[in-house]
């Protein structure tokens, strides 16, 4: 009976860090709900370790770690680009409400475009769910890798290096853009390297340790915040593999 509950205590300390993580990001403290964001991450990967290793994996597990998932790679990115919304600069509406409460409603609807970012990643998650079969690559960006971008974000746009970023990403324009484009990374199907399987091949394994060796030189250099600049890196190395795979390397 513990032996089956290991997995099952990461799996809640993972959905509790997307809980604080997303009343961190509600009060604006974006580098507080990155660190939790971080810690669900963190937790997601022991959960499912411990469930191989003791071999105590179960559909209970599988579910409650899709929604543990959800809320700290779905809800809590969501949330965060719904509160860059807010720092846009777009000014809330006022509508009033005579049924069935005297009320006045006031929000900014753009925030809602944030929430695209949740609906994305249910999908996502669905699709990874109800697929039984044993991957060696991620079909689509993984949610994590979607939420630690958004999550890690407003840290690199404060760095003195990438401030000048800010009036364009951090815009209506800007964040839609960044919106719809990993709504579709998410969902789109096409083969991404993972760490879950190292034997894919002698191009993959000099990827993956490129982006091992790349990823801690961009966090000494912009801090936390370079984590942003390692899922772009991420993807530009899909790229290339992706391209070379086609013509034949």
């Amino acid at each position: 009976m513990i032996k089956k509950s290991v997995p099952h205590f990461f799996t809640s300390l993972n959905l509790l860090s997307g809980c604080f993580s997303i009343y961190f990001a509600y009060i604006f403290q974006f580098e507080i709900a990155f660190i939790f964001l971080l810690a669900g991450v963190f937790f997601d990967v022991w959960d499912g370790l411990f469930a191989r290793l003791l071999k105590v994996e179960s559909k209970m597990g599988i579910h409650l770690d899709s929604m543990a998932d959800m809320v700290t790679c779905g809800v809590a990115p969501g949330i965060i680009l719904a509160q860059l919304f807010v720092m846009a600069g777009n000014k809330p509406l006022e509508i009033k409400i005579g049924w069935p409460i005297e009320s006045v409603v006031e929000f900014i609807p753009w925030v809602f475009i944030g929430f695209l970012i949740p609906l994305g990643a249910a999908f996502r998650l669905a699709r990874f769910n109800i697929d039984g079969s044993i991957k060696k690559h991620f079909v689509g960006l993984p949610t994590p890798a979607m939420a630690m971008f958004f999550g890690a974000l407003p840290l690199l746009l404060k760095h003195p290096d990438f401030s000048f970023l800010k009036p364009v990403l951090i815009s209506n324009p800007g964040l839609m853009f960044l919106t719809f484009i990993f709504f579709l990374l998410m969902n789109a199907k096409f083969h991404l390297f993972s760490f879950k399987s190292m034997n894919t091949g002698v191009l993959d394994s000099i990827l993956r340790m490129f982006l091992v060796l790349a990823v801690p030189v961009l966090i000494y250099f912009f801090g936390l915040g370079g984590i942003s600049l390692g899922v772009l890196l991420y993807l530009f190395l899909n790229l290339i593999n992706n391209s070379l795979f086609k013509i034949g390397f």
